[in-house]
């Protein structure tokens, strides 16, 4: 039923289309080139699904895996719009993370409509409503990026903190002695870094004075900002930290 509606939307927009009386303008296609961000209804600790759209092909995460499908808009400004298959990676995850993929995606490829309100994308259907907010230009220059810890001239080159931007999201990294991972967004053109979780290996000397400083600079109420290459993190009490792109190191 899903597929007679995808091609029922396509022929639509083509008959209306023909059927004008007079040319004029296309409608707008406000969707190629953005990225959004879904808002859930209750919290939730891990990476919210977000969908990022081309020219009649979307691709995203869906809460446990990375997801993609085509897309059709109508032709004609009725602000109409169908999702084809959706195709979802097939890797594990946690039960929380898989009712909401199996709940988000059931209502993404049911939806039929679509308003467009500021930075927010409300898409309608016969599975219900789901509200996305457009992610800042700023934070898409960050999805991807890796960054090295600086630290004093003659460290151990394995004690250097990382971080890496894993996608809208979620991060994770090193602190120079354990693992972790974590969440981020952006808050007035600055890097908000929350909720990490890291292992808890014991580390001594200049790994774990290195990890210290590091967990000062990204504590809860930290910043970060580009300042020139570099990425500088502050924490709430100014402890400061540096990164230079991995590339660089």
């Amino acid at each position: 039923m899903k597929t007679i509606a995808f091609v029922s939307l396509l022929a639509a927009g083509i008959v209306l289309a023909a059927c004008a009386t007079e040319p004029r303008e296309p409608p707008p296609r406000p969707f190629i080139g953005t990225r959004w961000q879904a808002q859930l209804g209750l919290p939730y600790a891990g990476e919210k699904p977000w969908l990022r759209f081309g020219d009649g092909r979307l691709e995203g995460f869906g809460g446990c895996n990375p997801i993609a499908a085509r897309y059709v808009e109508d032709s004609v400004g009725a602000k109409a719009i169908a999702i084809g298959r959706i195709e979802a990676g097939r890797h594990g995850c946690d039960a929380a993370a898989r009712r909401l993929q199996e709940g988000w995606l059931d209502t993404l490829h049911a939806v039929s409509s679509y308003s467009i309100t500021g930075d927010v994308l409300t898409m309608s259907g016969s599975g219900g409503m789901l509200r996305l907010r457009a992610v800042p230009e700023e934070a898409k220059g960050f999805v991807g990026t890796r960054w090295i810890g600086i630290v004093a001239e003659g460290a151990d080159p394995h004690s250097r903190p990382r971080l890496e931007f894993v996608s809208q999201g979620r991060l994770s990294g090193y602190t120079g002695c354990n693992v972790f991972s974590g969440v981020w967004k952006m808050e007035s053109a600055q890097v908000r870094v929350e909720g990490l979780a890291m292992t808890k290996r014991m580390c001594v000397g200049a790994a774990g004075e290195i990890e210290k400083r590091f967990l000062a600079a990204m504590a809860t109420g930290a910043r970060g900002r580009r300042e020139g290459d570099r990425l500088v993190f502050t924490g709430p009490q100014g402890e400061r930290f540096e990164f230079e792109p991995a590339a660089a190191a």
